[in-house]
């Protein structure tokens, strides 16, 4: 979720059904904001959709979706950025667990002190640690599931609320979530997963040196070992000081796989992002609606930098309708055209890359990929 991406009715690119068939998943959707809608999931060409959650009020509806239809849908338990004001912080290092007053919470987690009639519209936060536990206990009713969407946004803001909009008055409130809130949130989560050895989706707006400099603190003491090309040639054994940390074992204070969703930083942070001291899997996940619909110029140089076999694709639409479809086919055919591909070619690339995000290399092999 970047934005509330337009339907957009225009795209008239389709894909054959002999390419569908080949298997397209769909790496990031949030089909539970339309639930009158989830109904057409099965007649969909999609092979599966990755859905994600966002806040309080659609984790029960992703796993019921999941349950619905086990054989299209891979869950994703998660806060997203936008919501994350609603969570009461409980779990910070020094913190006594006392529960302060709602007013002082969102005076203390948004920017622009808000007003006492502003507050009075939002609803009573959530300790972060129940939020934790519960999603901890979705993880472990759903072992294919993953965490997500999380990560952090500097551009969001508060909208008003209807109440409080005069006919003069904006619908965006001068409110966003402090940063320093954000990253708890994410941090926590991000611990989470790798606690449950789940891959996440996370979400990256305005906030990309932020982001990475939240993920770096948590790989800190696991990075891996990256030997010269000296100590390579001499072999893996002819060298002093054989401990290599890629065989540190035990849970991770992070993901063993992160899906950079609607990826739109500067190309450069692709670069960053595929440092091989990076001890989690990155991939970049690109979407028509963001993407390309907003009119990314560099667009292509992004695309050129991304290794081929960390390439996902998505929807990132809130409506399981006939636009999903397209909408796919749209970023299949403008990888196929960047990249020199035919469209059975992508679709196979990052059908590939879907499942190595999700269930990991080891089953890939198993199936022969």
């Amino acid at each position: 979720m970047m934005a509330d991406p337009e339907i957009d009715d225009t795209l008239d690119e389709t894909l054959d059904d002999s390419v569908w068939s080949l298997g397209i998943y769909d790496a990031h959707c949030h089909p539970t904001d339309t639930m009158d809608v989830v109904p057409e999931i099965p007649s969909r060409r999609i092979r599966t959709l990755t859905i994600m959650a966002t806040k309080a009020e659609d984790q029960e509806l992703v796993a019921q979706v999941a349950r619905e239809y086990p054989d299209r849908v891979v869950p994703s338990f998660g806060w997203h950025p936008w919501f994350s004001h609603r969570l009461w912080d409980d779990m910070k290092p020094g913190s006594s667990g006392v529960a302060i007053s709602k007013k002082e919470h969102y005076q203390s987690v948004l920017t622009n002190e808000p007003t006492d009639e502003f507050i009075e519209t939002l609803p009573d936060p959530k300790p972060l640690s129940q939020f934790i536990a519960e999603t901890r206990s979705f993880l472990e009713k759903f072992p294919s599931a993953l965490v997500g969407e999380v990560g952090l946004d500097r551009t969001f803001r508060l909208p008003n609320p209807a109440s409080l909009i005069g006919p003069d008055d904006k619908k965006l409130s001068p409110h966003k979530v402090q940063m320093d809130h954000q990253r708890r949130v994410l941090e926590e989560q991000m611990r989470l997963a790798g606690e449950m050895d789940r891959p996440a989706s996370v979400h990256g707006v305005g906030a990309h040196g932020v982001l990475f400099d939240s993920f770096s603190s948590l790989f800190k003491g696991h990075e891996k070992v990256v030997r010269s090309r000296r100590t390579q040639k001499r072999g893996p054994h002819d060298f002093e000081g054989d401990e290599d940390s890629d065989e540190d074992t035990g849970p991770k204070p992070f993901p063993p796989r992160i899906c950079l969703h609607s990826f739109s930083a500067p190309p450069d942070f692709i670069k960053t992002w595929l440092n091989p001291k990076i001890p989690s899997t990155i991939y970049f996940s690109f979407s028509q609606a963001i993407n390309v619909g907003y009119g990314y110029e560099r667009f292509t140089e992004m695309l050129g930098l991304v290794p081929e076999s960390r390439l996902l694709v998505e929807s990132d639409l809130h409506i399981a309708s006939i636009d999903m479809e397209r909408h796919l086919a749209g970023i299949i055919h403008k990888i196929s055209r960047e990249r020199r591909w035919d469209p059975p070619q992508t679709v196979k690339t990052v059908g590939k890359n879907w499942i190595n995000f999700v269930y990991g290399e080891t089953a890939s092999k198993a199936l022969g990929l």
